[in-house]
């Protein structure tokens, strides 16, 4: 017995090594996040300009929840850096889910200076994701749902998840501090507002909001599909970003993706406006059967 143990724990070192040989590096926001899985970032040797948010041990994960959903994400600035939405990202993750984030991973906000990234950025962390799910020997293999996929963006990258409206691999998505109304951004415009083919969520910041507006636009003109408009009246264009576990916006989209892809009723928040848990927040929603 004492040699298969030894056996055992040697196979399980060398699967560690193996796995983390395929990380460049790694960082722990927020001691992991409020979920009950410790969660990481991490930039893989295969997609090192995006950062995985994900739980440290998935196998951990999956042994409770099923395949982890995903969220594809893009920065606000459309920047190539997600540290100004780590937080939020890392929160969300460690309720088990895996975020592939627009960026490479930045240890400090002063690494390095922030650049634009191109419109359809977004397509590339969802086909890495897509292939390491079918792929073996890798972490996400038979880990993480493809059939439970969320893209999601702050500002410009709000216009950066709409330049990929229509896709069929997207079942929900998630517009934060952002909105089209009459303008042109990334490559996405009012007319990619006809082209949605799953619910849709709006998270704004109030009157200071910059994107408010465009957003209340936005919700008058969805017609096509369910849509929910959340508005923290106090919270400006910056949203809770900043916050510890990002939040409020951070409860509020783990509570979405909950109720789109873990069957958790969340139904009171978005289509009764209970906001028990959400103080200075409004809501309101549309085209969703009763």
């Amino acid at each position: 017995m004492k040699t298969i143990s030894i056996l055992s724990i040697a196979f399980c070192c060398l699967f560690t090594i193996q796995t983390n040989a395929q990380w460049l590096k790694t960082k722990t926001i927020d001691e992991g996040g409020s979920g009950p899985y410790h969660a990481i970032a991490v930039s893989e040797k295969s997609l090192s300009d995006f950062v995985i948010y994900r739980p440290e041990n998935i196998e951990e994960a999956v042994s409770t929840e099923d395949k982890l959903p995903i969220l594809i994400w893009a920065n606000g600035g459309c920047m190539d850096s997600s540290i100004h939405h780590e937080r939020l990202l890392s929160e969300i993750a460690s309720y088990g889910y895996v975020i592939v984030a627009i960026g490479d991973l930045q240890m400090t906000i002063e690494e390095r200076t922030h650049k634009s990234t191109e419109d359809e950025k977004l397509l590339k962390g969802l086909d890495w994701i897509t292939k390491k799910a079918n792929t073996k020997g890798n972490d996400y293999y038979n880990n993480v749902d493809l059939n439970k996929i969320a893209a999601g963006g702050q500002s410009c990258g709000g216009a950066q998840v709409m330049r990929i409206a229509g896709n069929p691999a997207i079942k929900t998505y998630m517009m934060f501090n952002s909105g089209m109304g009459d303008m042109t951004m990334a490559g996405a415009s009012t007319k990619s507002l006809q082209k949605l083919n799953a619910d849709v969520i709006y998270l704004v910041g109030g009157e200071t909001d910059v994107a408010t507006e465009n957003a209340f636009l936005d919700y008058d003109r969805i017609e096509n599909v369910p849509v929910a408009f959340g508005n923290n009246l106090e919270a400006g264009h910056g949203g809770t970003f900043n916050e510890k576990n990002g939040g409020s916006f951070a409860k509020m989209a783990k509570d979405w993706l909950d109720w789109h892809f873990k069957n958790k009723d969340k139904s009171d928040i978005f289509l009764e406006s209970n906001l028990e848990n959400y103080p200075g927040w409004t809501m309101k929603s549309k085209n969703f059967d009763e």
